[in-house]
């Protein structure tokens, strides 16, 4: 798995840092995490003395920092140096790279939040983009929707984490049985980091039998019990889902699958991702 952890300022972003350092311990992700300079001029950090560096940099090293205390001593798959210098690319990112055992790098990138993350994402092969979201509005700037237009303009999984309180519960909203391994696996990793319970919830389409719903999900309720997750099922309404995801409380983890052609992505197209995962008080979790 790659990961790539997208920072601002606020202290959202450090706890999403944390939670992604927690993901990745289990999982042995490789790791990129990207600050963003809306307007800047590229000088050659590179040659600055540490201390009058850029401060997008210093606070990608005040993240490392967090990034490898929330590992623990135990886990060591990364470098621990810090005097790894920023080197600029072709491509007028800014890198520094701490890899060890397995991939850790830092980057800078100007421009706007969304097609930066997005384009690193892209260029960097990452399977999840993970990034914090404040509890009463999106954040990354007053009024900003950074974090509903990012999940809805990735094409690979995108988990937008809300501060505290932890994540007591994952309530996953599926309409067909014809989920990714690497989904599954990925809902199983946060009940596991969290030790949360999880809800497993079926969409009633018009003219669909409820039992012909519980029996799709029968399938993925199968995978987890084979796992030791226990797992309970519930079946929605499409008409109603909606509200019931924009209900979900602020320690619950809603996850969507919004794969390409998926029967999901008709009822929640473009724009309609946006505002759901920007006016959700929960934490949202986009699989792709």
């Amino acid at each position: 798995m790659k990961i790539l952890v997208a920072v601002d300022e606020n202290a959202y972003s450090r706890y999403a840092v944390r939670q992604a350092a927690r993901l990745a311990a289990n999982t042995w992700a490789d790791v990129v995490m990207l600050a963003i300079e809306k307007n800047r001029a590229y000088i050659a950090e590179e040659e600055l003395d540490p201390a009058h560096a850029h401060p997008r940099l210093r606070l990608l090293n005040r993240y490392r920092a967090d990034f490898l205390d929330a590992l623990g001593p135990d886990v060591d798959l990364y470098s621990d140096r810090a005097d790894a210098p920023f080197v600029r690319r072709e491509d007028k990112v800014l890198e520094q790279d701490l890899s060890g055992r397995k991939t850790f790098k830092l980057h800078l990138r100007d421009g706007d939040p969304v097609k930066a993350i997005t384009s690193e994402a892209q260029a960097e092969g990452c399977d999840l983009i993970i990034l914090g979201c404040g509890q009463h509005e999106g954040g990354w700037g007053r009024g900003s929707d950074v974090p509903g237009r990012v999940a809805d303009a990735a094409d690979c999984s995108v988990f937008v984490i809300r501060e505290e309180p932890a994540t007591s519960k994952v309530v996953c909203c599926l309409d067909h049985a014809d989920i990714s391994q690497e989904s599954l696996e990925l809902i199983n990793q946060w009940v596991t980091i969290y030790a949360a319970g999880l809800e497993v919830v079926g969409v009633l389409k018009k003219g669909e039998l409820r039992e012909e719903v519980e029996s799709k999900m029968g399938e993925v309720l199968d995978y987890y019990l084979k796992r030791d997750v226990h797992a309970l099922i519930r079946v929605v309404d499409e008409d109603s889902l909606e509200t019931f995801i924009e209900s979900g409380r602020k320690d619950d983890l809603m996850a969507l699958w919004l794969k390409h052609k998926s029967p999901l992505q008709r009822l929640f197209h473009s724009k309609r991702v946006n505002a759901l995962v920007n006016h959700a008080s929960s934490s949202m979790l986009i699989l792709r």
